[in-house]
Parts: C-alpha cells; structure tokens; sequence
C-alpha cells in the first residue's frame, strides 16, 4: 500500500514537473518570439519613416565666376522650397539675384529662377550631426545686364553710361552635400556648372587715348554657349511633413 502510495506520489511529481517545464518551454518560445516581433516591427517602422513628403524653405547666397566678362566673381543671395519625393529624390525650386563688380569700371546683374532635382545616390539617414551627398541638375529662365558706370567719352565729348541686357534659357549640373544640424533643419554646400544658351553678352576694359579705361560692352545677334561656375551655401528648415499628416 504504501509503495503504490509512494509510486503515485512520484508519478504525480514528475507529471507536474513535466507540466510546469513544458509551460515554461512555452513561454520562453513566446518571449522570443515577442522579441524578434518588436525588434523586426521596430526596424520596420525607422525604415518606413522616410523623409518623402517633406517641404522646406530656405535662404542662400550663391557665388558665381564670370569668365566671359574677366573672371570676376559674383556675390548674390535669394531663396528656395524643395519638396522631397521619396527617400532617393528631392527637388528645389530657386530664385538668386547676383552682383558682379567688372573692374571697377561697371557691374553684372544675373537672375536666376529655375529648379533642380537632388538624387542621393547612397543610403540615406538624416540624422543630427551627419553629412547626406548628392548630385544636383537642373534649369532655369535667365537675366543679364551689364552696365558701364557714368564715363567720359572723348570722341563723343560728352559723359556715357551704356548698359544692355539679354533672356536666356540654362542648364546646371553639380554636387552638393546637406549637414544635417537637426532631422528638420540643415546647410547646404553645392558646386555646379552653368551653361546659358542664348545671345552672347560680355565685356572688355580698354584704354583710351587719354589713358582712361572704359568698359566696353558686346551682345552678338546670334546664339551663343556661356558657362560659368556656381557656388550655393544655403540653409534650410522643413516646415511641414505632408504625408505625416494624412
């Protein structure tokens, strides 16, 4: 009696035991399980949480070299919005007004009003503190005028000021990198190369009989290429997320 008593107890034990350790089998499964779900689900939704739909503003001052007109540099400033379109492509709306002294003799007044389009050829983060490269292209409409300042003209004997001006269609290609301040605010630092296509506008500094210099200013007829390098320094804030917001 008593060894079946014994017998029983032992099997109700180990029953138990059996029971518990496969309880806790279970949920030990179910932990990791919960685990990997949490850990995949998290990864997930930073991967998803891009930066498309994003409209910022910014300001930016842009400096130009002029070769056709003595390679004097140009120091201006506008603005600019983008509108990123996904993870991989952004595009920039911008108007610049530029001033370039020629010699001291007259100025260069460029505008530019166009847009780019921003690639990100590498894997993109956005973070505070980080750099995001990119490569930039574009167009934009173009206005030019050169003016002399007020000079004496010895074979008119009178005091000129000559200035003319031209429309013209361009193209931009470069690189850029944003430095990312916050996830909502940055600078950005591009370089590009500007053809214009349109009549040719330049001008020359010359000496007259007197000894004075005067600047001379040419416009031909017929259409012309123009290029000149382009350098921007902007800063940038995003001011809505519009796909955060439906």
């Amino acid at each position: 009696m008593n060894n079946g008593v014994w017998c029983l107890g032992v099997n109700i034990n180990v029953s138990i035991r059996t029971n518990t350790y496969s309880k806790m089998k279970k949920n030990i499964i179910y932990l990791l399980l919960l685990s990997v779900n949490i850990i995949y689900g998290q990864e997930t939704k930073n991967e998803t949480n891009t930066h498309a739909g994003e409209f910022s503003f910014g300001a930016r001052t842009t400096g130009s070299l002029f070769s056709s007109s003595g390679n004097y540099l140009g120091i201006g400033a506008g603005g600019q919005i983008r509108y990123r379109v996904d993870e991989k492509l952004n595009t920039e709306w911008f108007g610049d007004w530029m001033a370039t002294d020629v010699g001291g003799l007259g100025q260069r007044h460029d505008a530019h009003i166009g847009e780019s389009m921003i690639i990100y050829p590498g894997k993109q983060s956005g973070r505070k503190n980080s750099f995001t490269p990119y490569v930039i292209g574009g167009f934009c409409g173009d206005y030019t005028i050169i003016e002399t300042n007020l000079y004496f003209d010895a074979g008119q004997n009178e005091y000129l000021k000559v200035s003319k001006d031209r429309w013209s269609f361009a193209t931009q290609l470069g690189l850029g990198t944003h430095y990312n301040i916050t996830e909502k605010f940055d600078v950005s630092f591009t370089a590009q190369y500007m053809i214009h296509f349109g009549s040719d506008i330049d001008a020359d500094i010359l000496t007259d009989n007197n000894g004075q210099k005067y600047l001379q200013i040419h416009q031909g007829k017929e259409n012309a290429l123009e290029g000149h390098l382009l350098f921007t320094i902007s800063a940038n804030f995003v001011i809505v997320d519009f796909r955060k917001n439906k």
